[in-house]
């Protein structure tokens, strides 16, 4: 297995928990097949990802033309605003940056719904319905919540669904990291008769363990807005190492199943140890852990080698949220070790 780390700034000095890549690394066939992709590359003229949308498609039980491939989730979405051109969009915080910015580009109001601490930054979804009106255009929900580690159940999805449906809001629903969850088959809305009013964004990145590849896709049956998209989107957009190593991904159910059962265990470790030094404040779903402490970590925890995630820059955050990724046990010892030394400084 081939493993990388995902910041290129820190990746010699530095573990790198502020990235939630696979730990496990990528899978050998995908590295091999994206070795055959930067051949064929030089060699060959680009191709139409075709190929890749019918795999991807026989990998969530949709049809082909309900697919639609990118450059990774952040290049998905912000096509996607450009094509809408929505007035008005509801966010729940905190949430994806990347949403910021693909509707700031695409010149939309923005409407922002603050989850609360004592809420667990979880939405409460019957309030939530409430600011979904005829003038909101496009609602963003991601489940789980990345960063603030929240999934929510079908049927609370579900139930936001059926407001945008009342209201005619397209729902854009990020399920990027949910699966590397242990019921992601019990949440997940993908379907080939879903609604047109749902946008799914999903992508292989993170679960691969390529984040230099940088490979998305976007599931909707709405075939309108979806021809949009591929009108809209810069030819050959997906490099041949991009499509053959995703059409390799699409062969690792067994690497799925190995990964979310690795990333529990991992999880449940980490929060239990969290705890036990003092973090109290700790959450964990997927493979990322969300939890509260004292500002100025993220410089203390490089200078002892291992690089987290500061949240204070989402909206909705104040200073002292942090992110960090689910990794194998002997890093994730260091990251204990380093935290410990953190909580016993602030009661000397």
């Amino acid at each position: 297995m081939f493993q990388q780390e995902g910041n290129l700034f820190y990746q010699n000095t530095c573990i790198d928990y502020s990235a939630n890549i696979n730990f496990l690394g990528i899978p050998d066939a995908v590295m091999e097949a994206a070795r055959s992709g930067l051949v064929a590359a030089m060699l060959e003229v680009q191709e139409h990802p075709g190929a890749l949308n019918e795999h991807v498609a026989a990998w969530e039980g949709v049809e082909p033309q309900q697919v639609y491939c990118g450059v990774g989730p952040s290049e998905i979405i912000r096509n996607l605003m450009w094509v809408l051109r929505p007035k008005k969009a509801l966010l729940p915080t905190p949430g994806f940056e990347e949403y910021l910015r693909a509707l700031s580009m695409a010149q939309c109001g923005i409407d922002y719904f603050y989850t609360k601490q004592e809420d667990g930054f979880r939405a409460p979804v019957e309030e939530f319905l409430t600011h979904i009106t005829q003038e909101t255009d496009v609602v963003f929900w991601c489940n789980p919540n990345n960063p603030a580690a929240v999934l929510y159940s079908r049927e609370e999805v579900k139930q936001v669904l059926q407001r945008c449906e009342q209201t005619g809001t397209l729902l854009v629903l990020d399920e990027c990291c949910l699966d590397f969850v242990e019921c992601a088959e019990d949440v997940t809305m993908r379907s080939k008769d879903a609604s047109r009013l749902l946008f799914i964004v999903k992508e292989f990145t993170r679960m691969f363990a390529m984040p230099g590849i940088r490979l998305g896709y976007g599931l909707c049956t709405d075939q309108e807005l979806m021809g949009k998209l591929r009108s809209a989107v810069q030819m050959c957009n997906l490099s041949a190492v991009a499509q053959k190593a995703g059409i390799a991904c699409t062969g690792e159910r067994e690497f799925v199943q190995k990964t979310v059962q690795e990333v529990a265990r991992e999880r449940a470790w980490l929060l239990e140890e969290l705890h036990r030094i003092g973090i109290t404040q700790a959450r964990g779903e997927a493979n990322i852990i969300f939890f509260q402490s004292r500002p100025k970590l993220h410089a203390f925890s490089v200078m002892h080698g291992i690089l987290l995630r500061d949240c204070s820059n989402f909206e909705g955050l104040a200073e002292g949220w942090y992110r960090i990724a689910v990794r194998g046990r002997e890093e994730n010892k260091k990251l204990v070790e380093m935290l410990e030394q953190w909580q016993q400084e602030a009661v000397q």
